[in-house]
């Protein structure tokens, strides 16, 4: 089984495809970083254009919630906006739509369900998925669009008994409702207790 997670308007056959967005054609309505499946269920969960949507913690709590729903071994496919080359677009871009274009990529669009709210740097990006148990195979860097960078990450589940209790730990709080993403704080809080 393969999980299209916050599939978008990019329905895929052959994958479960979930998002929260109502108006999108998917499989099931569901919250990427709160997944309804059991441990170890699937081979491979794609990500396109799903974690700068999340944000820092509902990322994190993502990368957890995948780990634990993929088999040993499963692959994580994982694409975002490749920021820094975005920044370096934007200082060099020559004429104000060309800037436009570029801030339309740092934050997404206006519509509901559409708008960014975290920018993953590469650095942080690999240092969040090797800490939640998978070990990078892959990155492709290219263009999703002129002007708009994007990176390309495939990571396969490693076993790890740090990443199996903090998955373990995360899944909790959210069933039991411990963790509350409306205040940053909190959440950094509750990481900080992991």
């Amino acid at each position: 089984m393969k999980l299209n997670a916050g599939c978008g308007r990019d329905y895929r056959n052959g994958y479960f495809n979930i998002d929260i967005n109502p108006s999108v054609k998917s499989d099931a309505l569901m919250s990427a970083h709160n997944l309804n499946f059991e441990d170890s269920f699937f081979e491979e969960i794609i990500a396109l254009h799903l974690i700068e949507h999340l944000g820092f913690f509902k990322a994190k709590f993502f990368l957890s919630e995948a780990y634990r729903t993929l088999k040993d071994g499963g692959i994580l496919i994982l694409e975002t906006p490749h920021i820094e080359k975005t920044f370096e677009n934007f200082i060099k871009a020559s004429d104000p739509s060309q800037r436009e274009k570029i801030l339309g990529w740092v934050y997404g669009s206006e519509s509901s369900y559409q708008n960014h709210v975290y920018c993953f740097p590469l650095e942080l990006l690999d240092s969040l998925i090797k800490e939640s148990g998978f070990e990078i195979e892959k990155t492709e860097f290219y263009d999703y669009e002129p002007l708009r960078p994007a990176v390309k990450i495939y990571a396969v589940k490693k076993t790890s008994e740090k990443a199996n209790k903090k998955s373990y730990l995360r899944k909790k709080a959210l069933n039991e409702g411990k963790i509350d993403f409306s205040d940053e704080l909190k959440a950094a809080e509750f990481e900080k207790t992991l």
